[in-house]
């Protein structure tokens, strides 16, 4: 480990380049968490843009529980829900959230720079620092738009020199189907190919299906791997403010028996991601079945993840996944927007670390224009 520091020319600060000491600290990188109260926090959000007028408009029913929630996860301190920030001076500023999302699996997410590259450089190379140093975490991953450019170098981009052991890239799509839509698609069910709800215990087969679906990283910071598969441990967590985190798992078997299609049903303090993917219902369907099948198996799975819905206040099931989802958007599901998710196992914070702090050099040498926020 390079545990060196170096003065940042611009700011006076300490920087670490390389690869980060285990023992530094938020503070070592100029950062705060959990500094900001949440009404000031999006109050930011607002003032940046972040928040624009259309994504505040679509959280605006909402705002007050969303707030609540936030305020609530803050009392846990970095247990279940930590914001990195750093102030400049001159008014710029930046900030990162991470939220637990299953046992030792964490959701890192809002980007947002205001002002300040070194602001965006020091939030995430202290994200990634801090939390190799405490040994606790399993997997971080991020959700982008495959349209934003700066995500795409700074999650997507990472992943080829960290391969595929380590780190996992996940195109794909997210809509939102109506209640009513959820329920006529469970009308054309095969009885040869049953849905039934898993109990929570361990599920080898589940696993395997993941990991043909998306691989190991993806089956372990899932917590797939575990005895545990409805996060009960995670749900207790949140329990102490207050909240709830939980899963609830459908899978659809074959004629022999083999699981070869599943529904997370994910559940969650709504509002923790301003799309709520906090929210989803992630659906694995085997790279074995054909088009119509895949399709078929999707149906079914919504239909039956719906019972997971009934109390979701926006409505309807929000559907993530790779298959195409046009025929379900031709049907009346509401298209949110495309999204690719990168996950990356703490084993490889250190590489990431370095990702992001050799980008970040780039960019500064060149005295770019701020990054592009990350929705």
């Amino acid at each position: 480990m390079n545990s060196t520091a170096v003065l940042d020319r611009d700011t006076g600060r300490p920087h670490f380049p390389g690869r980060p000491d285990p023992s530094l600290t938020w503070s070592d990188f100029g950062c705060r968490v959990n500094a900001q109260p949440p009404a000031e926090l999006f109050a930011r959000y607002e003032r940046s843009r972040f928040l624009y007028p259309a994504k505040r408009a679509r959280l605006a029913p909402y705002r007050s529980l969303i707030l609540e929630n936030w305020q609530r996860a803050r009392r846990a301190g970095e247990l279940l829900h930590w914001v990195v920030s750093y102030e400049e001076p001159d008014g710029g500023w930046a900030s990162l959230s991470s939220w637990r999302s299953t046992h030792a699996g964490w959701q890192t997410q809002h980007l947002v720079s205001s002002g300040t590259l070194l602001g965006g450089r020091a939030v995430m190379l202290a994200a990634q620092a801090v939390r190799t140093g405490e040994w606790r975490d399993v997997a971080q991953q991020n959700w982008f738009s495959p349209t934003n450019r700066f995500a795409s170098l700074a999650f997507g981009g990472m992943t080829d020199g960290i391969g595929p052991e380590r780190s996992l890239t996940v195109p794909g799509e997210y809509v939102r189907v109506p209640g009513a839509l959820a329920e006529r698609l469970g009308h054309g069910g095969d009885r040869n190919r049953p849905v039934v709800e898993l109990d929570g215990g361990a599920c080898p087969e589940l696993a395997e299906l993941a990991r043909a679906c998306r691989g190991e990283v993806f089956v372990r910071a899932e917590g797939l791997d575990r005895d545990d598969l409805l996060l009960g441990d995670v749900d207790r967590l949140y329990a102490l403010v207050g909240l709830r985190r939980y899963r609830r798992i459908w899978v659809q078997y074959d004629t022999t028996g083999r699981i070869r299609a599943a529904a997370l049903a994910y559940r969650g303090p709504l509002g923790f991601n301003f799309s709520f993917l906090e929210n989803r219902c992630d659906v694995l369907v085997s790279p074995e079945l054909d088009e119509q099948e895949a399709q078929r198996a999707r149906d079914a799975l919504v239909a039956a993840a719906s019972a997971a819905y009934e109390d979701f206040e926006p409505g309807g099931v929000p559907v993530a996944g790779e298959t195409p989802m046009d025929r379900l958007v031709r049907a009346g599901a509401e298209p949110v927007r495309p999204y690719t998710r990168v996950l990356w196992l703490a084993e490889a914070y250190p590489d990431v670390y370095r990702h992001i702090d050799r980008l970040y050099a780039s960019r500064l040498r060149g005295r770019g224009q701020p990054p592009r926020r990350n929705p």
